[in-house]
């Protein structure tokens, strides 16, 4: 009988996902502090501005976390009392809080093992009428869209691992 050793250990934390900040970042950041604008003012503008023409869009909204984008993306699309949204339950709480706090009823939806992503067709907690929004999360960074999308009238893009 062969005895193999074990793997061995690794001796360096293994970054999920590791930040790149370079000098110019860092003089962003001492500009800033020293611009006496450390909230919302000039700097906020212009990185609205431009994301919004990167993106081709009329306009962009800088906000502080995930869930205040969630809770604004259901208010601007009309969600409220009456209308169902489905998300997963594999995901930060804010998922489901921002659709109970705009009186929406949330619907879990299963996931996918091999991805962790959302996986809406085979939803078991579905109700009787399709729910026509749905926010898809990953725990991977990884662009998901649920198979069941084709029938959804809104699609709100979350990503756990931005949160």
């Amino acid at each position: 009988m062969t005895v193999t050793s074990p793997l061995a250990r690794r001796t360096e934390f293994l970054s999920f996902s590791p930040p790149l900040i370079g000098a110019e970042e860092i003089d962003e950041v001492v500009d800033t502090l020293r611009s006496n604008w450390i909230t919302t003012g000039p700097k906020t503008k212009r990185f609205e501005t431009e994301f919004a023409a990167a993106l081709g869009a009329p306009g962009a909204l800088a906000l502080n976390s995930c869930t205040a984008a969630l809770h604004t993306a259901l208010v601007t699309a009309g969600i409220g009392p009456g209308d169902e949204v489905v998300t997963t339950p594999m995901t930060f709480v804010a998922s489901v809080n921002v659709i109970e706090h705009v009186g929406a009823r949330p619907v879990l939806a299963d996931v996918e093992p091999s991805s962790a992503s959302s996986r809406t067709a085979t939803s078991g907690a579905r109700s009787t009428s399709f729910p026509s929004t749905c926010i898809p999360t990953t725990a991977t960074a990884t662009p998901t869209v649920p198979s069941a999308s084709r029938s959804l009238t809104r699609i709100i893009a979350a990503c756990s691992a931005c949160r």
